[in-house]
């Protein structure tokens, strides 16, 4: 059997420019990989750290990372895309779906692998002390009113605007508490009680595995900090951190 890889929150274009040169070099190389070795790559939600489908525009930022995502799907690699709280604009009839040729999935979504079933989300939203977020900023994020207001900003005004809030949004869910973690735990289980033998989640920017009752809830990190990502290949989940030759991630 071939190999499915998991990934989340690259946050692309999110750091300074000399991380983010590292990032970008460290991405390509493991995307390089994938491609060798694997069948499917899941994409877990914040890959860019601002997304919009606009219909003339796409940012220089992404250009050498998107031609290498093209290049996997034409080599055969199947790529799903689950849309974080940074790009969730990512659209079933956009850029990424229509150009790329990635599968975009709007919502969490039940996925079988092999003879697994793997529940696969970014994560936001999914704490209920979490309310602030959930209650006030992610509806009025995911309205279609503002989503057209955005839409008619220039495309540069809207990067900037959405780089100021990025920067706070990190801040705030590297500061989450041990409750807040629990709760990811707790939908785990209810997913599990659904039927997933795998919840493989994003979002916390931390490692967490845990037997479940009849599962196993998965959080797999990021590509961001520590550079990992799962790896699913003969019914074995692992997740990995990804180390390149010059060993230059991490600072």
């Amino acid at each position: 059997m071939s190999k499915s890889f998991f990934l989340s929150d690259v946050h692309l274009a999110g750091e300074k420019p000399k991380k983010e040169i590292i990032k970008e070099k460290k991405l390509l190389e493991f995307l390089e990989m994938v491609r060798h070795e694997g069948s499917k790559l899941f994409i877990l939600g914040d890959f860019f750290d601002f997304w919009f489908d606009y219909k003339t525009v796409i940012f220089s930022k992404y250009f050498k990372i998107l031609n290498k995502l093209r290049e996997l799907i034409e080599h055969g690699v199947e790529i799903h895309f689950f849309g974080g709280n940074h790009d969730w604009w990512v659209s079933q009839n956009g850029f990424l779906a229509k150009e790329i040729g990635m599968i975009i999935h709007p919502e969490p979504e039940f996925i079988n692998i092999d003879s697994n079933k793997f529940f696969i989300a970014h994560g936001d939203g999914l704490a209920k002390s979490d309310w602030g977020y959930r209650s006030i900023l992610r509806p009025i994020l995911r309205s279609n009113f503002f989503m057209t207001l955005f839409s008619i900003f220039p495309a540069e005004w809207a990067f900037s605007i959405a780089t100021m809030i990025s920067s706070g949004s990190k801040l705030y869910t590297e500061n989450r508490d041990l409750d807040f973690e629990n709760e990811y735990k707790e939908y785990a289980e209810k997913m599990i009680d659904k039927g997933a033998d795998y919840v493989i989640i994003g979002h916390l920017h931390i490692i967490m595995d845990e037997y479940l009752d009849a599962g196993r809830y998965i959080n797999i990190g990021d590509f961001y900090k520590l550079f990992t990502y799962g790896e699913y290949h003969n019914n074995t989940f692992s997740i990995k951190r990804f180390v390149t030759g010059d060993n230059e991630n991490g600072k």
